[in-house]
């Protein structure tokens, strides 16, 4: 359950790492100029003359690109979750991975920019030593951490409205989850008609018995609760079970408000499945919204500052050879060196994706006498080997060389880097039901379907794919989809 206190403390973490940070490398840079006796020279060739060729405020410019690159990378890999003496293994994994990618981004920045003038024992000795000092600091807040919840200053007091059955899950779940920082303060009965609490008899589809409710206080009923509420300290008032009257919910909620408490609820009291839930402002009215997409609005926005930045570092990188591809299809036949074909991008709105032509002029014409040897399964269509394809063709397709353009696409919006492929809107028009919500969010070059087999996975499994991306995306997991890309690529698995 998170909350004010964990929030709070996140950004205590991160103003103490960032302050430590800037400690170690104005202290690695002193001690380098001032005390050259104790660097290591003979383990880095060519250091040992290099004390006046970069005196102190040569480097200390790199605190600009170190600080967000430190902080960054640890964020990342998830250093700041779960801070705690018995994650302390975790901690260790996750901080030292963030420091290296960290100092490996670094070295590849430098190298972008033609900075090399840099102390090689300087920076090496600063990837150690603030290593060093972030891991005793995450140790140091996972004590002092430790003792607050020992001393019941960093709990939440959480009181239950319900009936036994209705709690169990809640009950089950924190004594599943140790490391939350929640205790349970008792059990309030809802008066209610005893039909709308009624556990339902088991049924003859092979499920097991529900358990049996855990052992929790009961501490009065409704009638109880204001009484309860001023006399316990109790942070959060949780209300189990889902079939709540309105009248119920707003007394509970008036009463919690009165004091300042927190009041939840369990929203599947709608009786259907629900994706992500928050609070927005919608005109004069303060809404409770789901999402089945992801509504991070930070993650989302550096989503998109990655796209622009790396399409359009690949554009210009990848220019010769652009211009090499398309100088030999136009010599091939003359035709036109790019293919726009129709697409459905988010919420199904089109858009024009551009690919290298690898067919003959007249493909889409020909493509209603090539129907029946269709090899794959649902509204999509793809034969190993089409007549329509010409000699570069193959060779583009073979290589991904064909999808390069998609970066302009990339680059102007209509499309991520990684996301599920734009289908024909004719495809869509043949989708199912559940299929249409891989258009929920934008198209991409990449997803978990080119990294599983492409055209070797059937039709089925490939939407289900695209929906797992959705449910479980976040900015690390397209990093990893577009290194998992890479190799895809090079050896030419599932490409045709």
């Amino acid at each position: 359950m998170r909350n004010t206190r964990s929030a709070m403390f996140f950004f205590s973490a991160l103003m103490l790492d960032a302050l430590l940070i800037v400690l170690v490398f104005l202290a690695v840079v002193y001690a380098r100029t001032r005390f050259p006796e104790i660097w290591p020279w003979d383990l880095i060739p060519g250091e040992q003359n290099t004390l006046w060729a970069f005196p102190p405020d040569s480097h200390l410019h790199l605190l600009v690109p170190i600080l967000p690159l430190w902080l960054g990378a640890l964020q990342l890999t998830g250093a700041y979750r779960n801070i705690r003496p018995e994650f302390f293994a975790q901690q260790f994994a996750r901080i030292t991975s963030g420091v290296g990618l960290a100092f490996l981004a670094l070295i590849l920045l430098s190298w972008s920019f033609q900075q090399h003038q840099y102390s090689r024992t300087l920076l090496v000795g600063f990837l150690l030593v603030s290593w060093l000092c972030l891991l005793a600091s995450h140790g140091l807040l996972a004590w002092q951490r430790q003792r607050a919840r020992l001393a019941d200053r960093d709990v939440v007091h959480v009181l239950i409205i319900g009936q036994p059955e209705d709690a169990q899950p809640l009950i089950r779940h924190l004594s599943d989850h140790p490391e939350l920082p929640v205790r349970l303060m008792g059990l309030v009965l809802a008066e209610a008609d005893p039909e709308a609490f009624s556990t339902p008899e088991p049924t003859d589809d092979g499920l097991p018995a529900p358990e049996e409710p855990s052992d929790i206080t009961v501490l009065g009923t409704l009638d109880d609760l204001p009484d309860l509420l001023a006399q316990r300290s109790v942070h959060q008032v949780f209300m189990a079970g889902w079939r709540w009257d309105t009248a119920t919910l707003r007394r509970v909620a008036a009463q919690c408000g009165e004091l300042g408490v927190r009041f939840s609820f369990n929203v599947s009291f709608l009786g259907v499945r629900l994706g992500r839930g928050h609070l927005e402002d919608f005109g004069n009215w303060t809404t409770l919204t789901f999402s089945q997409t992801p509504t991070n609005a930070v993650a989302l926005l550096l989503k998109r500052l990655f796209d622009v930045v790396v399409s359009g570092l690949g554009l210009l990188a990848l220019s010769p050879l652009l211009l090499t591809v398309a100088a030999i299809i136009k010599l091939q036949d003359r035709g036109p060196v790019l293919f726009e074909q129709e697409r459905s991008g988010l919420y199904g709105r089109t858009f024009g994706m551009l690919k290298f032509r690898s067919m003959v002029m007249n493909a889409e014409a020909l493509r209603a006498e090539l129907e029946a040897q269709n090899e794959m399964d649902g509204p999509v269509f793809k034969i190993k080997r089409d007549p329509r394809i010409t000699p570069i063709g193959a060779f583009v397709r073979k290589t991904s060389i064909d999808e390069l353009p998609q970066l302009w696409n990339v680059f102007r919006g209509d499309m991520s880097l990684v996301g599920p492929r734009p289908p024909i809107p004719a495809e869509v028009a043949q989708y199912e039901r559940w299929q249409m919500r891989r258009l929920s969010m934008k198209p991409g070059i990449t997803c978990i379907w080119q990294v599983s087999g492409r055209n070797q996975i059937s039709f089925e499994d490939w939407m289900k794919l695209d929906l797992r991306y959705i449910d479980h995306w976040s900015f690390w997991l397209d990093i990893k989809l577009l290194l998992m890309t890479v190799p895809v690529v090079l050896l030419q698995r599932g490409a045709s």
